[in-house]
């Protein structure tokens, strides 16, 4: 990692520190040969700040606390939208492109109504006003947001994996069931399809698997399970077949996940990047919202 970099990856954890994501992945999207990198720097020659942009898009934009409100966090963004429009594009958007450090801009704000949030320490309000302020705008018809969950608090003990619940089946999946996992996920979610049809989801290893729903032998439901040498184990792309949605599925995959998360010996489990309406189904589980993302856009 250069020496560019490095920085860049330090100035990010001292900002995020409430964001979860692997620090391969941070260093990869930092590390990518289209970045434009916009930085500011001390007498001392330390970064202080930075604005990181990918085509149309503002990877990141962060000011150290202790040089906020001087100017610097304007200077940036008017560098990062030059650097936009000079790139031949008429709008510019904050947090995913071609990948993403975060969804969008950090906020608890929402805009929408909500149920289950316990924010983070260090989130507020002031990096969505900032952005407001210079005429962006909430670019989605629903709230953005992360999920976390202390699995101290986990207490639904009810079932287990490989227990059938209500004629329905809850197992892991073998290499037999890929076909059958994609064929769920073209019905449920297609765009899920492509991050299901990966080998190592099926090799057996107990940090990266899927959790399947089955009914007779069609595969109804499934949901990928992370466990990570940080403690924070994660869930995601939930998938339940059209036709079986409202038998508590989604739910049930969620529980048992999560009790699998807690066993493998995870401190916290956690849900990246999803929206309105499944604040109450991942909360029914014991997750709560501790981040919101304003979804930011503005047109040139």
């Amino acid at each position: 990692m250069t020496e560019e970099i490095f920085s860049l990856y330090a100035l990010y954890k001292r900002n995020f520190p409430f964001i979860v994501k692997s620090d391969g992945g941070v260093k990869s999207i930092l590390s990518n040969k289209n970045n434009v990198i916009i930085e500011k720097r001390n007498e001392s020659g330390e970064l202080i700040g930075a604005a990181v942009v990918n085509g149309s898009t503002i990877m990141m934009l962060c000011v150290d606390k202790e040089y906020r409100r001087q100017g610097i966090g304007s200077y940036l963004l008017e560098k990062a939208e030059e650097a936009v429009k000079k790139a031949g594009h008429r709008s510019v958007n904050v947090g995913v492109g071609f990948s993403y450090l975060m969804p969008g801009v950090p906020t608890s704000k929402h805009y929408y109504p909500s149920v289950n949030e316990r924010l983070s320490e260090g989130v507020d309000a002031s990096a969505s006003d900032f952005f407001e302020n210079r005429g962006y705008y909430h670019n989605n018809d629903a709230d953005n947001f992360d999920m976390l969950f202390p699995l101290s608090e986990f207490c639904k003990e009810d079932n287990d994996i490989g227990d059938t619940v209500d004629g329905v089946r809850y197992r892991f999946a073998e290499k037999s069931d890929r076909l059958s996992v994609c064929a769920c996920t073209d019905d449920a979610i297609e765009e899920f399809t492509e991050y299901y049809d990966s080998d190592y989801l099926y090799e057996g290893d107990p940090d990266s698997r899927v959790l399947i729903a089955e009914i007779g032998n069609e595969v109804v439901g499934a949901l990928m399970v992370d466990c990570s040498e940080s403690g924070i184990g994660t869930i995601g792309c939930m998938a339940v077949k059209t036709a079986y949605r409202g038998r508590r599925i989604a739910t049930h995959l969620t529980i048992l996940a999560t009790k699998y998360l807690r066993d493998r010996g995870m401190k916290e489990a956690f849900l990246s990047y999803t929206y309105s309406g499944l604040d109450r189904l991942y909360g029914a589980a014991g997750y709560k919202i501790n981040v919101y993302y304003m979804m930011a856009k503005k047109k040139f």
